[in-house]
């Protein structure tokens, strides 16, 4: 939309820059990277058809600011605090997907159709996505030796293996939903998953 009168400058470019994010976002989730122009996405966020071009010079340079933003959108600051059992831990990764779909849902539909397009139209992105795969992978990882450390989890599991299988599954579910848009139950199908896990690794 555009940004309302009686702004400063700066809050005029604030609001503008968020509009754009906003717009692609959408975009983004609607038909993927490849098929969306600058010019769109400048229409659709209410300005000119060369808004992008003016303020990032590219589309590609867009899409990378928007890469910024993912981790502040998706990943609240309570993550990083968050304190509990290794077993409350891992199960406090799903609570952060849980609220990222129920209230970021076009933001996480636009990531999971941008890690698609990796392989051909954002190839160049690809090492963002394996960093952040990996840090996400790493960081489960240790709440699983955590909680056997501490008792939560069972002994006998292989931390990197299941840290590994959860990224797995939660980008299949991912997909699924990209797929599916209208006839999937995103909510339940991570609500059911929290459940099963929980007991699956309890000690």
């Amino acid at each position: 939309m555009p940004v309302s009168a009686g702004r400063t400058n700066e809050q005029r470019v604030a609001e503008s820059t968020l509009s754009l994010l906003d717009a692609a976002i959408e975009l983004f989730a609607e038909q993927g990277y490849e098929r969306t122009t600058a010019a769109e996405i400048g229409l659709r966020a209410g300005f000119s058809r060369n808004m992008v071009r003016d303020r990032y010079g590219s589309k590609e340079v867009l899409l990378q600011a928007l890469f910024d933003t993912f981790g502040e959108r998706l990943l609240p600051a309570v993550r990083r605090e968050r304190i509990g059992t290794g077993l409350q831990l891992v199960l406090g990764q799903l609570d952060d997907l849980l609220t990222a779909v129920r209230h970021e849902p076009e933001v996480i539909r636009a990531l999971t159709v941008l890690t698609f397009e990796t392989p051909a139209a954002l190839r160049g992105f690809a090492p963002w996505f394996d960093t952040l795969i990996a840090g996400y992978q790493s960081e489960l990882a240790g709440h699983f030796v955590a909680g056997q450390l501490d008792g939560s989890i069972r002994a006998g599991l292989d931390p990197a293996r299941e840290a590994e299988v959860f990224v797995s599954y939660a980008i299949g579910l991912c997909f699924r939903s990209v797929l599916c848009r209208d006839g999937y139950d995103f909510v339940a199908e991570i609500t059911g998953w929290r459940a099963r896990l929980s007991t699956a690794v309890a000690s």
